[in-house]
């Protein structure tokens, strides 16, 4: 299945499309103008490396064809910056990585691209979604539960020598 192609089709005004290495200009500056979501887990702002190595990494047990990088488009700017991973960490479950907004995008704009997301992967097959939400991140966890995304669990995210408290969300569809 393409997704940004099916995904597309349940957007008004906006457009879906893989992002690649030909966009790690555009990813960097993207992810360099939220500085206040990588301060959750990294003690320096998001270096170029660090930004474009999100194009194609993938968790322990996933493969690269279950990599879903997408951005949404509305009059050409990236409004979302959309990690997904299908059929991860189970069969009909998809592990939502990153869901970055552009800070011009108003609560109301998020959600009905988010509801757009769940309808397409619920024509899919998908029967739940999982994500991480930062303990300090009020504002997503706020998102998240209006939303209806349930808190299932508090762990640790270790990246190198730093720890992160994080809260699994999931939505069944």
């Amino acid at each position: 299945m393409k997704l940004a192609g099916v995904w597309n089709q349940r957007l008004d005004g906006a457009s879906v499309r893989p992002l690649t290495h030909d966009d790690d200009a555009l990813i960097y500056q993207f992810q360099a103008s939220h500085p206040e979501y990588f301060a959750h887990f990294q003690d320096h702002p998001v270096t170029r490396q660090e930004a474009i190595q999100d194009v194609t990494d993938i968790p322990l047990n996933a493969q690269p064809e279950q990599k879903a990088y997408l951005g949404i488009f509305q009059d050409g700017k990236l409004q979302v910056l959309v990690d997904l991973i299908i059929d991860y960490p189970l069969p009909s479950l998809v592990w939502l990585g990153m869901w970055l907004p552009a800070k011009t995008v108003t609560t109301e704009q998020s959600a009905a691209y988010y509801a757009s997301l769940v309808e397409t992967l619920k024509a899919a097959g998908a029967v739940q979604l999982q994500l991480s939400v930062f303990m300090g991140d009020r504002q997503m966890k706020q998102f998240w539960e209006d939303r209806g995304l349930a808190a299932m669990q508090t762990t640790a995210l270790v990246k190198g020598d730093r720890v992160a408290n994080v809260t699994i969300y999931q939505d069944k569809f």
